[in-house]
């Protein structure tokens, strides 16, 4: 298996049809690359930054990332927890800034205190995920649902679009601004005027 380490990578671009096969990559970094319906087959992504790079239904076959960096990246169609390969160290994202995430599943995933606000989401799922403290401050959640997950002390001012069950999430101390905070009572099924 090919191995690198600390090396930058530019300009890569597999799309549909290609396959990027049995290659380690530690600390590496990856600026201006496109993985648009390609195939990773037994891979590892430990590490790693990707800067302004394109992700498009990304589909891994017993890949692992681990403690991923993401900044100014479009990331579609993309189901994150595909992209573990381990039973015991389940955090494919360190971090994700300035990025457009759509259609993408965030399952069973722990982001407590995380900073999402500099993120756009776009008929997003979060389900099952520690969320406790993470801050969506000023984010379009277009549609991006929350679903059984721990949103203790998760901070929603500001944001917009998000949908989220008051009955299956946990929601202490959540903050919210008005008037978007009403759309938590859509579930309810009642009439606010």
């Amino acid at each position: 298996m090919p191995s690198f380490s600390d090396i930058e990578f530019r300009d890569l671009r597999y799309g549909a049809g290609d396959v990027m096969s049995e290659m380690s990559f530690d600390n590496c970094s990856f600026h201006h690359c496109m993985f648009d319906a390609c195939t990773f087959e037994r891979c590892r992504f430990h590490g790693c930054s990707f800067t302004s790079c394109s992700f498009v239904s990304p589909l891994p076959k017993n890949t692992d990332m681990r403690f991923c960096d993401f900044r100014n990246c479009m990331l579609l169609a993309v189901s994150f927890m595909s992209f573990v390969n381990d039973e015991y160290i389940r955090t494919p994202v360190n971090s994700l800034q300035d990025c457009k995430i759509r259609n993408s599943l965030f399952h069973e995933m722990s982001f407590p205190g995380y900073d999402f606000s500099s993120n756009r989401f776009s008929q997003c799922e979060f389900s099952e995920c520690v969320l406790n403290d993470a801050s969506f401050r000023d984010c379009d959640l277009s549609g991006t649902s929350f679903s059984n997950s721990d949103l203790r002390g998760a901070d929603f001012r500001k944001s917009d679009g998000y949908v989220i069950d008051i009955f299956n999430n946990k929601l202490k101390g959540a903050k919210f601004s008005s008037p978007e905070v009403l759309d938590l009572l859509s579930g309810l099924q009642i009439v606010v005027e």
